[in-house]
């Protein structure tokens, strides 16, 4: 069941009226129906996909709750490695036993290794990723375990955020579970405003860019320098606005029930170097990896050096925590290089909000360094990273071009208005006339979507600081309703597509 798809709405209209209408009265029963909610949602993909999740939840649960009446450490570490093993088993085993067989084909060994062939259960990465760090949690005793299974199991199988994240912890989702939650009007609004803006974001962007990302990496032609540019840059903003529209739809969802999600993403496109980037993308995931992996190996308490091995260690991590493919370890790599690089040789410093129209050239540098990383992340096949390695000089000149066009023009920049009718104004005025001027206004049925990617943009540059990217509406009735049925408009009449949420491979 995808958030995009009509059955989904029925879905949740049904269960919004019972659960706010029915049940609100009664936590207990709220919870049953909740989880009894979360387990259809989840089996509408496969329905043996419950049986891994139940498993999950259910060694985590008592194994907390064994491990806080008898105090052994080894308890922990047996739930840990036993998800490990099934997300391992289900996501990495074929990668392993097959470069395993080329390592010893290179030798001259031919050893008969066998895959098996099963289907990788949706969000298996996010929940399992979210059920160790619940165990950890407890070990340390930063959370005591709970003995509420309903409410236990609803944590880890919350749907909202069940199959792409945010990874939420347990001291932040289960309390909000576990107590009695209230129906507010206004929090309920700011849920569906999120809903909507998310998934006008997927339909009418992120499906609309990924036809042509598709294109440049499923085909057959070879990868020129502008085909790398072009497919680095587009995949870039598809994967932005696919799993960011996730992110805020998954957020609106909860908030409409009374739950409140982490953040997973801050506006990342418009950090102005690569540490602002990764402290605005993929929220939850860098602060797993922080707090579970990077401070215990030793952060920044051993000097330079070992600082240095351990962010290597989790960017290397965190590609093949994406997927089990050597484009993915190439990604973690590239970025650990990137990350080391401008942290301790460059030098780079996190800077202050709020950013500005004057920040536009490291805006535009920061994302000429995330699309030639993100070219590394989208590649099919080796060659194709190879193609891209031989053709990254097309990156650094055209962003460093960029970079000084952009200089130059800081001062003008400035001055512009940065109201949502004045951008809206500038960047359809330009876009009409080019196409018109060049003789190719028919084009302008075809790519009407840029309207709606041009919207989506200068809706989060206005509410860049805010909670959420559509916080910010107009105060007055009229246009607000106006806003609200144009992006509805676009929502119904895009293209329909098989497109499903890029994250769910993860």
């Amino acid at each position: 069941m995808l958030f995009t798809d009509i059955i989904f709405a029925l879905f949740m209209g049904c269960f919004f009226c019972i659960y706010w209408f029915a049940l609100r009265k009664s936590l207990r029963w709220q919870n049953v129906w909740l989880l009894g909610a979360s387990y259809l949602f989840y089996g509408w993909w496969d329905w043996r996909f419950l049986i891994l999740i139940i498993l999950t939840s259910a060694t985590t649960f008592f194994s907390a709750v064994l491990f806080e009446r008898y105090r052994h450490k080894w308890l922990i570490t047996a739930n840990i490695v036993f998800n490990l093993g099934i997300l391992a088993l289900f996501k990495y085993f074929n990668f392993f036993t097959e470069n395993i067989g080329r390592l010893f084909s290179l030798a001259g060994m031919n050893l008969d290794w066998f895959t098996i062939d099963v289907l990788l259960p949706v969000g298996i990465s996010f929940y399992t990723f979210q059920a160790i760090s619940y165990s950890i949690d407890v070990s340390r005793g930063d959370i005591r375990p709970t003995r509420n299974v309903v409410g236990f199991f609803t944590f880890i199988a919350f749907f909202p955020q069940l199959v792409a994240g945010p990874i939420e912890r347990a001291g932040a989702l289960l309390p909000q579970i576990l107590q009695p939650r209230r129906w507010d009007y206004s929090r309920a609004v700011e849920g569906l405003r999120m809903v909507l803006f998310g998934v006008m974001k997927k339909v009418c962007v992120a499906d609309m860019l990924a036809i042509y990302v598709d294109r440049i990496f499923d085909g057959d032609e070879a990868m020129t320098p502008m085909r790398v540019l072009a497919g680095g840059i587009l995949f870039t903003l598809q994967i932005y606005c696919d799993f960011s529209a996730y992110s805020e739809i998954a957020r609106g969802v909860a908030r409409m029930l009374g739950v409140e999600l982490m953040a997973n993403f801050r506006f990342p496109l418009f950090s102005r170097n690569i540490l602002e980037f990764w402290q605005r993308w993929h929220i939850s995931l860098m602060l797993w990896f922080r707090d579970y992996l990077y401070i215990p190996l030793g952060g920044n308490r051993r000097g330079k050096w070992r600082t240095a091995l351990n962010f290597t260690i989790v960017f290397l991590l965190s590609g093949l925590w994406h997927g089990a493919a050597w484009n993915f370890v190439i990604w973690g790599a590239f970025w650990a290089i990137c990350y080391v690089t401008g942290k301790f040789i460059i030098g780079l410093r996190r800077p202050a909000p709020p950013s500005t129209f004057r920040d536009l050239p490291d805006m535009a540098l920061t994302f000429g360094v995330v699309a030639a990383g993100f070219y590394i992340f989208r590649c099919a096949t080796l060659t194709q990273v190879w193609s891209g390695m031989c053709n990254g000089w097309m990156f650094i000149i055209c962003f460093l071009l960029l970079w000084g066009a952009l200089r130059v023009l800081s001062p003008f920049l400035q001055r512009l208005s940065t109201s949502l009718p004045a951008i809206l104004a500038i960047a359809s005025i330009a876009a009409i006339v080019l196409l018109i001027v060049t003789g190719h206004w028919p084009l302008l049925l075809k790519f009407w979507w840029l309207s709606a990617a041009v919207m989506v943009f200068a809706i989060e540059w206005i509410g860049r600081e805010g909670d959420y990217p559509f916080a910010t509406v107009p105060s007055h009735k009229l246009p607000r309703l106006a806003l609200y049925w144009i992006m509805g408009a676009m929502i119904l009449l895009s293209e329909p597509t098989d497109m499903t949420f890029i994250y769910f491979q993860f």
